[in-house]
């Protein structure tokens, strides 16, 4: 099911959507620092803390590493988008990243639409569209299970049939469980172990280092890890994924503005502003220290630091 609204509603909305609480603010003093971080992020980050919708043109691209101290957000952007050669125009309410020449002349036909997604996750339909769609913008309401998506008219199109091929119910074949063969003196069973969060090709290469003595196999279709073992050994099996069962999460930028701290994190190819104590992937963003981010999830922490 799917619908499409004008462009004036829909950004009206957008700043209703908005991630980060951002009034006026063009000219609060801001601290950031940004490492390989995608350029469209750094504008969307600048412009929303301006108290602006913001439009990046699909021409916009490229990682940048800087750090500015002291700046209010009206001069880090003239100086960022002056450095990367590209330039913005502040039309209403909203900010247009685009090339100089690209801003002369006249943008063509930006349109939203409104996808609900209803067999796949809605994150995974948004890694998708962004992947394959650069230069769309999009957002997401998981409670919704809605994805909305804008750009110009040929992307928007490319991005709706992108969905609607993804967008199905698939039957996962039922495997007849085989028999594990053992004997009473060694009961030796089959077992699998979820991986919830980390990478379970990168965990089934540690488990290979560290119980070379056993085999084991990752299962991507059911994101788990197998193996014959002793029960005692599974024990150290499963504590041993669960220690290493966490985000490949990676900061991309710092920004400091006021009393507030915000943390660009990079996750599966999609970046997201993070502050204290927001939730990313069931994971809490619990405090940033000297250029350190943990997140927590129940007794488990991890710390990160820019560029991991």
């Amino acid at each position: 099911m799917k619908f499409e609204w004008t462009l004036a509603f829909t950004l009206c909305l957008l700043l209703v959507m908005a991630s980060i609480p951002a009034p006026a603010l063009a000219n609060q003093v801001v601290n950031m620092e940004f490492q390989q971080a995608p350029l469209v992020d750094v504008f969307q980050i600048l412009g929303q803390l301006g108290g602006y919708n913001v439009l990046v043109d699909p021409s916009v691209s490229g990682q940048v590493s800087f750090s500015l101290k002291d700046l209010s957000v009206e001069e880090a952007l003239d100086l960022v988008t002056r450095t990367t050669g590209y330039r913005y125009q502040i039309i209403g309410n909203t900010m247009v990243v685009a090339s100089q020449q690209r801003l002369k002349s006249e943008f063509g036909t930006e349109r939203f639409a409104f996808v609900v997604v209803e067999h796949v996750p809605v994150e995974s339909a948004q890694r998708l569209v962004t992947l394959l769609v650069p230069g769309l913008k999009s957002y997401i309401d998981a409670n919704l299970d809605l994805l909305v998506i804008s750009g110009f008219d040929s992307d928007v199109d490319q991005a709706l049939q992108v969905i609607q091929q993804y967008d199905r119910k698939v039957f996962a074949p039922v495997t007849p469980a085989t028999a594990v063969p053992s004997t009473p003196d060694v009961p030796v069973t089959q077992q699998s172990a979820p991986v919830y969060y980390g990478d379970g090709v990168h965990i089934t290469g540690l488990l290979l280092q560290s119980f070379p003595e056993l085999e084991f196999k990752w299962e991507e279709r059911t994101h788990t890890i197998q193996a014959e073992a002793l029960d005692e050994e599974w024990q150290q099996v499963k504590a041993f994924i669960r220690q290493y069962d966490i985000p490949v999460f990676s900061v991309k930028g710092i920004l400091g503005s006021g009393d507030e701290t915000f943390v660009l994190i990079e996750h599966q190819g999609t970046t997201t502003l993070l502050k204290p104590g927001d939730v990313l992937n069931d994971w809490t963003m619990t405090s940033v220290e000297n250029g350190v981010v943990e997140f927590a999830l129940a007794d488990r922490t991890f710390t990160i630091k820019m560029g991991r």
